[in-house]
């Protein structure tokens, strides 16, 4: 899973071959069609035991009404074929889109009032919204859009939805069951922590700001070299072509933004954890990969070179770098951690002769023989006092 959320591309979640599957088909009643269903048979009841021209009419046509619900509904649904298209990726704590492809393959027959439904874990993705369609006509491809709220972060198993009907009367709901396996990613929830925060880390640090060892800033001097064609005129070095009567091109230094590595440690399992009387360590460990994510978050924002390593599971080295799929790339790490795997021995930290502030993150208390003198150290229970509050 981690090598997977690294990069490695595979064929994604099925949806690629496109293939519109025969459905399985079923018939409910819904809660009109029992009263309605129960109306009739007292209308029925009473035409049979004192006949009545009015009351045979009646009973005639609600029994007509019935059978033509189940028939229209069940034929109009004879050639609908529908498929998943999902997102790659969602994130705790923000609305998941997922969408569906609905064709109606008759020539002649359109479709009416489709339901989209999800089969799936309610403790894992909360519904927000279902999707629907209005109308599809014949030989027509529709799309529709489904809201889910993911709860947890990790994979999430998408395995049959339903596209169903109460067309033309509510009475009965016909049923199509498309079986498409497939997989969303949901990253760990971001949330805002102080801006100064990493400023006031990273200042002073080896991680700060500081001058680039080449040139192609706009920034402090840097030196002097021969003028090329195209060069701005600004930047010539008059003083030198008065003495050498030749053309020089004064060169500037650039800056290099902080440098930041965030180093989760999970090296501890979560039984042997050290918690309070109320205290969940599940939890805390779980709160402790929202705070890396957040540093993550936070450090792309401020436009920070940054990267992740973890304690405890083993995940390949992550240069330093910035920008989005860089970010992307490191949350479907966090993402992919199994908290119930054995845990590794090891600090995480490749060894190298990198220049970036190290920024421990633990579970429930500061072990600062992982890292660095320099390395700043935080747990989950800090996480209060590092957010933004309103």
């Amino acid at each position: 899973m981690l090598a997977l959320a690294l990069g490695a591309r595979t064929c994604h979640n099925e949806r690629v071959k496109a293939v519109l599957s025969t459905p399985k088909r079923r018939t409910r009643i819904v809660a009109a069609g029992v009263i309605y269903t129960i109306v009739v048979l007292v209308i029925g009841l009473a035409a049979g035991s004192r006949p009545n021209n009015l009351l045979i009419w009646v009973f005639a046509c609600l029994l007509a009404a019935m059978v033509a619900s189940g028939f229209v509904s069940g034929f109009m649904l004879m050639r609908v074929r529908a498929r998943r298209i999902e997102p790659r990726r969602g994130r705790v704590g923000e609305a998941l889109l997922v969408r569906y492809e609905i064709t109606n393959t008759s020539r002649f027959i359109p479709a009416y009032d489709l339901h989209v439904k999800e089969h799936v874990d309610g403790s894992l993705l909360e519904t927000a919204g279902d999707a629907w369609v209005l109308h599809a006509g014949p030989r027509d491809q529709v799309h529709a859009e489904a809201v889910f709220r993911p709860r947890l972060r990790g994979p999430i198993r998408l395995n049959a939805f339903e596209v169903t009907s109460t067309f033309p009367f509510d009475l009965l709901r016909k049923v199509l069951i498309f079986s498409q396996r497939s997989e969303v990613l949901i990253h760990p929830e971001v949330r805002a922590l102080r801006s100064n925060l990493l400023s006031q880390i990273t200042s002073g640090g080896m991680g700060g700001n500081r001058l680039s060892s080449s040139a192609g800033g706009n920034d402090d001097f840097f030196g002097v070299r021969e003028y090329r064609p195209g060069d701005s005129i600004r930047q010539i070095a008059w003083k030198r072509l008065a003495g050498t009567g030749k053309l020089a091109t004064i060169e500037r230094s650039r800056s290099v933004p902080p440098r930041v590595r965030i180093l989760l440690d999970l090296r501890v399992a979560t039984n042997a954890l050290k918690v309070t009387e109320g205290e969940s360590a599940r939890t805390l460990e779980e709160e402790a990969i929202v705070l890396a994510a957040s540093f993550l978050a936070l450090a792309d924002r401020l436009g920070y070179e940054y990267s992740l390593s973890i304690a405890g599971v083993a995940t390949p080295p992550v240069a330093l770098r910035r920008g989005h799929f860089h970010r992307e790339k490191l949350m479907s790490v966090l993402a992919a951690i199994d908290l119930d795997a054995v845990r590794t021995s090891g600090n995480g930290l490749a060894a190298s002769d990198e220049r970036a502030t190290v920024v421990v993150v633990h579970a429930d208390r500061t072990d600062t023989s992982i890292a660095p003198n320099e390395a700043w150290h935080f747990t989950a229970r800090q996480f209060p006092t590092l957010v933004v509050t309103s």
